[in-house]
């Protein structure tokens, strides 16, 4: 630099001019050049580990993704379903289903109600008939007003269809006659419609045309139903859907654990960890000699070597390596306690090794074992004590479990009902809606009403009829013939898809016996009781809900007679329908004892409410005064080394039974080893509740050791990640002072070679004055 310096002032003098651009630029990166190449120096060094810790992290994360699929104990509950025809029956479980295998006959598909008016009409404008239109559906009666605003066909479609009364209406043009159809909204027995009030309907009367009926499975040979083709609630963690009927056909449904997710999932880790191994093994290399010069450049190579020595990479590299190493203490004295009991383990080069045999052998024969020795879970010895989960806060190791109060459901009981001295008698509930029509040959049963006796004979009825109301009728009039008109009667209640034969008001008991021939119709059993009825039939029967967080809303029980049974029920969905209930997600049940009616919401907990108030027509029933109730939740303690915690103010909002203990509990002023530990109790007695022990396998201690590693205040990655990256700020700010440094010198250096310019631009004209002048002079000599 000092010889360009001076080559370039010499040029400038021997021309007699400087080139103060040139000059001054030379002499300023003179001066910075140390400084300059110093920083620079850093910032490359700093900027490699800088970029290979972040290449390092990247990686690091990528493959804690994997080891967070190991942790959770899901992935070892999941189990497999298939069906030998997808066609017929469908299946899918949950986590909760046993391994189990099931013959499934698809006898029946649910359908909808569908009624037609049999009166036709000349256009959609027509005008219907007024009045009060009454629309039955599973036990609930809608009413309509026919008047001059919608008394058209088209206008009592739009009516139906803008509001919520439990049916569709269509208008069906059949060859240019206008009909109108009605369709359940729920498809089922349940949902039968029954459509009456106005003369245009009543006169010509309805024809249905889809009849209202359950799915009907028979499961390894008991027969079930329900109102949809779904049977979510018959089998726990099990859901069958019927997709067509094939009666007499048995179709076989497997429920298996899923083993192949399992060890694909740990095979898949194996070799990211290998890939993981060979990039921290690269990162470390000193010697590159073993590359060649386009590996040096490529991209895949861009890192190699570029934490050689680096303790924070050896530090790294052993957390790991311990993480995998030695065996799950908790796990002492079974079989699988380590890695290579199940076929992993580590070869001389630090690579893991996968026995594939073997896991698969251990994947089938023992999948609570694999659970144990990867994910973060607990268990406990008493069978009413669910562990449900635990976080990085939850230290592991044993803890007993002491309950002082059991969680408890809402629950509301009335007074003693009123029970009459008349009876019902109920058949089976009827399955099959098209076999219900036919009576077969030689049916016949015998009917005693308080202590006479009959035969009722329906040899000559024996046939299929078009709908239930005529089986109903034909019975009915022999029912008429054998005890005369008035006694007893004969209907299908839809709500409960079942026949009934009621004693009339005053008649006394009632009972069917010696039934034969009658399995259609539900009478398969021979002998059925009769059961004491509720009379409400004065009029409908009126009170206001509110359950759990729902507001208060009115509920209607129509006028009639009932069973207790048929009341709990009829109590039950009508509730449950409340548009306020289903609003807030609650829910009920009703229940009697054989006189008097509770009420319990399904919710356990403190947010657990029932109200029943403003009891209107419900004395028989035993219900006149208001009732209240609130649930509680579960409470106790939880003891550790460190003493005892209260698990009460941990309740869960939504299900008192669970207790999940917050991240911030403490135990004399330290921080609970149980924090956030997840659990249930189901029921059992109060008092010592036995052990909950939790245990963090392989995959758990991976995952906290390498998020470890990123957490901002004591991640040895983070940190060093946050120290170089200031560091790379400083050099920054120095880069920028030197920047202006530099651009102060060169101004400087401007300046003084501007100012010696102009005193050599003087010299060079005071030289060329006297030039001209001498040689002036002599001239004239």
């Amino acid at each position: 630099m000092a010889n360009e310096i001076g080559n370039t002032l010499l040029n400038s003098l021997t021309n007699s001019t400087f080139d103060i651009g040139a000059m001054s630029k030379a002499l300023a990166e003179a001066e910075v050049a140390g400084p300059r190449s110093i920083v620079e120096r850093s910032q490359t060094k700093t900027g490699t580990e800088l970029d290979a810790l972040k290449y390092l992290k990247t990686n690091l994360e990528a493959f804690n993704s994997y080891v967070t699929d190991l942790t959770s104990p899901t992935l070892f509950q999941q189990k497999s379903a298939s069906s030998s025809n997808e066609n017929v029956v469908s299946v899918t479980t949950t986590s909760a289903a046993s391994l189990a295998s099931y013959q499934i006959e698809s006898r029946q598909l649910a359908q909808a109600h569908t009624v037609v008016a049999n009166k036709g009409f000349n256009s959609t404008s027509d005008t219907i008939s007024a009045g009060t239109l009454n629309i039955q559906v599973g036990g609930q009666t809608h009413a309509i007003t026919v008047d001059t605003s919608n008394n058209t066909l088209e206008g009592l479609q739009k009516v139906i269809n803008n509001g919520d009364y439990g049916v569709s209406a269509s208008i069906i043009n059949n060859g240019g006659s206008y009909q109108m159809m009605f369709t359940s909204k729920q498809s089922g027995a349940t949902g039968e419609v029954s459509i009456s009030g106005l003369p245009d309907f009543d006169v010509d009367g309805m024809t249905t045309t889809s009849a209202a009926q359950d799915a009907v499975m028979v499961l390894n040979g008991l027969t079930v139903t329900s109102a949809t083709n779904s049977f979510d609630n018959v089998i726990e963690g099990v859901s069958f859907r019927l997709n067509s009927a094939a009666a007499g056909v048995s179709n076989t449904v497997s429920v298996a654990q899923d083993s192949q997710n399992v060890t694909d999932t740990i095979t898949s880790f194996v070799d990211v960890y290998n890939q993981l191994d060979t990039i921290l093994d690269e990162l470390g290399k000193y010697d590159t000699g073993d590359l060649t010069e386009a590996e040096l450049e490529s991209e895949e190579y861009q890192y190699y070597g570029d934490l050689a020595g680096s303790g924070l990479l050896r530090s790294v590299k052993s957390e790991i390596r311990e993480s995998l190493s030695g065996a799950i203490s908790e796990l002492s004295g079974g079989t699988y306690q380590s890695l290579a009991d199940i076929g992993i383990n580590f070869d001389r080069t630090g690579a893991l090794v996968l026995d594939e045999a073997k896991l698969n052998a251990v994947a089938s024969a023992d999948m609570e074992a694999l659970s144990s020795l990867f994910s973060k879970g607990g268990s406990s010895d008493d069978p009413l004590v669910n562990v449900l989960a635990g976080n990085d806060n939850t230290q592991t190791g044993s803890y007993t479990l002491d309950i002082t109060q059991l969680a408890e459901r809402a629950t509301t009981a009335g007074a003693a009902a009123t029970l009459s001295t008349d009876e019902r008698v109920a058949g089976d509930r009827v399955v099959d809606a098209a076999a219900a029509l036919t009576i077969d040959a030689g049916a016949s049963f015998d009917l005693n009403v308080n202590g006479t006796v009959n035969t009722i004979d329906l040899s000559a009825l024996a046939g299929t009829y078009s709908v239930k109301d005529d089986v109903v009728n034909a019975i009915q009039g022999q029912i008429d013939t054998a005890f005369g008109a008035g006694i007893a009667s004969i209907l299908f209640d839809s709500t409960q898809s079942r026949f009934e034969i009621t004693a009339a008001n005053g008649q006394g008991s009632v009972d069917v016996s010696a039934a034969s021939g009658l399995a259609n119709q539900g009478f398969s059993g021979g002998s059925y009781a009769g059961e004491a009825l509720v009379d409400l039939s004065g009029s409908d029967a009126t009170f206001n809900v509110k359950v759990d967080e729902s507001v208060s809303s009115p509920v209607t029980i129509l006028a009639g007679r009932y069973t207790l049974d048929e009341l709990a029920v009829n109590m039950a969905n009508s509730i449950n329908a409340n548009t306020d209930v289903q609003a807030a997600g609650a829910e009920v049940s009703v229940s009697h004892d054989g006189s008097a009616f509770s009420v319990t919401s399904s919710r356990f907990g403190v947010f657990s409410a029932i109200e029943l108030t403003g009891f209107a027509n419900f004395g028989n029933a035993g219900f006149t005064a208001d009732l209240s109730d609130v649930g509680q939740n579960v409470d106790g303690t939880i003891t550790t080394a460190s003493g005892a915690l209260n698990i009460g103010a941990y309740a869960d909002a939504q299900d008192g039974r669970k207790v999940k203990v917050s991240d911030f509990a403490a135990i004399s002023g330290e921080a609970a080893e149980v924090r956030g530990l997840e659990f249930e109790v189901l029921g059992g007695n109060t008092g010592a509740r036995g052990t909950i022990s939790f245990s963090q396998g392989y995959a758990s201690q991976l995952e906290q050791a390498i998020n470890g590693l990123f957490e901002d205040d004591t991640g040895l990655l983070s940190q060093r990640i946050g120290s170089l990256t200031d560091k790379m700020d400083g050099y920054t700010e120095k880069s920028k002072d030197i920047d202006a440094r530099y651009e102060r010198l060169l101004l400087k250096y401007q300046l003084q070679f501007s100012a010696l310019q102009s005193i050599m631009s003087s010299t060079e004209q005071t030289r060329n004055y006297l030039s001209a002048a001498f040689s002036g002079n002599n001239n004239n000599n």
